[in-house]
């Protein structure tokens, strides 16, 4: 039988191709096209990484991804097509819509990408999310600060990981840090090529979890979009944020008992249809308020790390079930699980530190055995950011367990004092350092 052909679009920021080519390539004829944008050592590695498939088209600009993409769609003429980071997932479905293949809609696209838009359509649709005030200039700020309410959360319109999000205490607060996060996200090339656009929005009020008092009052849920619709893959639970909103753990499936559960993924399915999204997979973000769930974001990607648990905790293949579904074959959308699993990023302290001690990865495979993989121990030596989001994580590891508790306490464990020790300096000795 003669494989259908598999159109990839792969950067940094999602899935690692090492972890998902192979299946595709037993089953699909596969055709990649790649952001080079690492540094030397990691590029290399994804250029290996991307070999396995038949053909592999480096992209050196981000600019030229779009065009790069359509020549390959047009020399190659897939089936259906793939992206899974986010950095490229928009480029990679508008060229598919262009060619009538499984997409979602630009104008979707376009309100997956821009939470100012995807506010509005929400908010149209009666569905619970923060109000914003948009902030394009000092001009606007001026204005927020003398009507909105405080506290608030400034954050990018279009952003990833937590960049530049902060929490606005007080309107005296508000111009200095616009500026600084407008510094910010002009300086990060994943973003950067965007209108600059801050949102100050309502800080939503949280509520205690009574079914496990140690979890965050937010959660995270995974959709599978097929041609019969949204399918809910997980519910993830989530550790407390560290100040201002950066991801410390997430683990699935959620331990909440069904009956929090439902007014949960009830909202997310309106989410979508509010949205108009027919294809992919999404990662949509929940506060849960006294007055029930709200939207935080509806993100047209797969979740950082949800790839990696899924395999872990249920033997289930995310890339491939999409693959599936972007060729218009059937998708199994019903993960069995087995054991819970984690995506660990525990974060440094608020503001700017230099880590002085930093443990090795035999340390903490000795000390934790549910590891399953440790990508990345900040070193000894390196000044850590809370500004950068969650990407400025001590430690990105996944790790199983069949008791969600052994996972929590490896999470609240892994950057104690007998692995991690770290100082406090100032911004100006951060830049001497850097």
């Amino acid at each position: 039988m003669t494989k259908r052909r598999l159109l990839v679009v792969d950067a940094p920021g999602g899935p690692r191709p090492e972890q998902y080519l192979r299946s595709l390539c037993e089953e699909f004829s596969v055709t990649v096209v790649w952001l080079a944008v690492e540094a030397p050592a990691d590029r290399d590695r994804r250029r290996a990484a991307v070999s396995l498939a038949p053909t592999a088209i480096a992209v050196e600009n981000p600019l030229d991804l779009a065009g790069e993409v359509r020549r390959a769609a047009d020399t190659h003429e897939p089936d259906g097509m793939l992206a899974l980071s986010e950095r490229v997932v928009h480029v990679a479905q508008l060229a598919a819509h262009e060619r009538g293949l499984p997409a979602n809609r630009p104008e979707t696209l376009q309100a997956l990408q821009d939470k100012r838009i995807q506010r509005e359509q929400l908010a149209k649709a009666g569905l619970a999310v923060p109000e914003p005030w948009v902030l394009r200039t000092e001009r606007d700020c001026a204005a927020a600060a003398t009507a909105a309410a405080f506290p608030a959360v400034l954050k990018p319109s279009v952003g990833m990981g937590s960049i530049a999000t902060y929490l606005i205490s007080s309107p005296e607060e508000l111009l200095a840090t616009w500026r600084s996060a407008m510094g910010i996200v002009a300086a990060d090339d994943r973003i950067a090529h965007h209108s600059p656009v801050l949102l100050l929005e309502e800080l939503l009020p949280g509520m205690d979890p009574v079914d496990e008092p140690r979890l965050g009052d937010y959660v995270s849920v995974e959709v599978l979009v097929t041609g019969d619709g949204p399918n809910i893959l997980a519910v993830s639970d989530k550790l407390p944020l560290s100040p201002p909103f950066r991801e410390n753990a997430h683990f699935l499936p959620s331990v909440r008992p069904p009956g929090v559960l439902a007014p949960i993924t009830d909202c997310v399915l309106a989410a979508h249809e509010a949205l108009g999204i027919t294809h992919g997979v999404t990662h949509t973000e929940v506060k849960l308020t006294p007055a029930g769930p709200a939207i935080i974001e509806v993100n047209g990607r797969v979740g950082g790390g949800v790839t990696e648990e899924l395999r872990l905790a249920a033997n289930y293949d995310l890339p491939l079930q999409l693959a599936r579904t972007a060729v218009r074959l059937p998708a199994d959308t019903r993960p069995a699980f087995q054991r819970y699993a984690a995506f660990l990023t525990p974060q440094p302290p608020h503001g700017h530190h230099v880590v002085r001690r930093s443990p090795t990865t035999a340390e903490l495979r000795a000390a934790f055995p549910a590891l399953d993989e440790i990508v990345h121990v900040t070193a000894a030596g390196r000044i850590t950011d809370s500004a950068v989001g969650t990407a400025g994580n001590l430690v990105k590891a996944f790790a199983a367990a069949s008791a969600h508790e052994d996972l929590v306490d490896l999470a609240e464990r892994i950057t104690g004092p007998e692995y991690f020790r770290l100082e406090e300096i100032s911004a100006g000795d951060k830049e001497k350092n850097t």
